[in-house]
């Protein structure tokens, strides 16, 4: 951590100095919150999803890229044989209380008891809506390895996970897998899981190259020039999954705009791209649908091809099915 170029002072510094809220923002924020009526904030009907069985994932061929969006930003991908589950949050509540919280729209497709055997846990960043306790712990001696940014190593064996099996990695260190190259790559966010532990752990975006196929995963991140560093340095990408909700004006610095995302999708010469970060928990102010309804909008005046899976669906990228509107069956905007 002392030898990072991101850490200074005793805290991980972003590649740009932005700040977490626009100055004079914290009040607003808190009257719309409670004092505006907001548009539809959660689904008024059920969202669809498809259970997964560790059964259905044993028959897939693993030689191809297959996935599963797990909702949220939770993903469950195979590729060259190797497993990965990327931010893994199944419980109720993506917050250090059972009863408190952000709570889900929806039940998770899948519990910590019913995934697959996991070659590689990889994790973006610390806070709830990425990182859960319970289901690392589930996972402490089931999954191969555990990759992580800088200093969440220590988190982990605290919960259990032998230090053998953890690999902390600074921004544009790789680890191999197998037949798989991971990346830790730059994003622009911070970490928090306490009052007192501020930056206290590094932020990253991922890149997973294999033989034959090159995919990214964000994160969370403000938009900004990184991302084409990343394209030219590590792609083009088959497959892009990139936050789009939890936005606001507020908060533009560090997380992005459904439009942002798309243009992220562009720098990274992506092909194909889930959006992620949606249609799961209650995190901003927007309506729930509003985020891939914008990034459909951006996506069509850019001719990006965007995936749009039911939650817990098998997809073969090549083999992807017709894209489903499915969010507008449940809550017409």
């Amino acid at each position: 951590m002392h030898n990072s170029k991101q850490y200074q002072d005793g805290k991980f510094k972003n590649p740009l100095d932005v700040p977490l809220m626009a100055p004079g923002s914290t009040w607003k924020y808190i009257k719309k919150s409670f004092f505006t009526k907001r548009i539809d904030p959660k689904p008024t009907g059920e969202i669809p999803l498809k259970p997964m069985r560790s059964k259905d994932w044993a028959e897939i061929d693993a030689d191809k890229l297959i996935f599963a969006w797990l909702g949220h930003s939770s993903i469950l991908i195979t590729m060259g044989g190797v497993t990965v589950l990327v931010d893994p949050v199944l419980e109720k509540r993506a917050s250090p209380f059972a009863w408190f919280g952000p709570k889900r729209f929806h039940p998770a497709p899948v519990s910590a008891e019913g995934l697959p055997p996991i070659d590689v846990v990889l994790i973006t960043h610390d806070h709830y809506d990425h990182l859960e306790a319970s289901t690392i712990k589930y996972l402490a001696d089931k999954a191969g390895v555990f990759l992580v940014p800088l200093g969440i190593g220590g988190l982990l064996e605290k919960w259990g996970i032998a230090p053998d099996k953890v690999v902390e990695l600074d921004w544009w260190e790789n680890h191999k897998v197998a037949s798989l190259t991971l990346t830790a790559t730059p994003a622009l966010h911070y970490a928090r899981r306490g009052l007192f532990d501020g930056d206290k752990r590094l932020w990253c975006s991922w890149s997973i190259q294999g033989n034959n196929k090159k995919i990214f995963v964000s994160g969370d991140s403000g938009y900004f020039d990184g991302f084409k560093k990343i394209g030219r340095k590590l792609g083009p990408f088959d497959l892009t999954f990139l936050k789009i909700g939890s936005y606001h004006d507020m908060w533009k610095q560090i997380h992005m705009t459904p439009e942002e995302a798309v243009q992220q999708h562009q720098d990274l010469l992506g092909g194909a791209m889930v959006p992620l970060h949606w249609a799961t928990f209650d995190l901003a102010l927007h309506p729930w649908y509003e985020p891939i309804e914008r990034a459909l909008t951006a996506a069509s005046k850019s001719e990006t091809r965007i995936i749009t899976p039911t939650i817990g669906e098998l997809v073969n990228l090549n083999q992807v099915p017709d894209t489903s509107d499915w969010w507008r069956r449940v809550a017409t905007p």
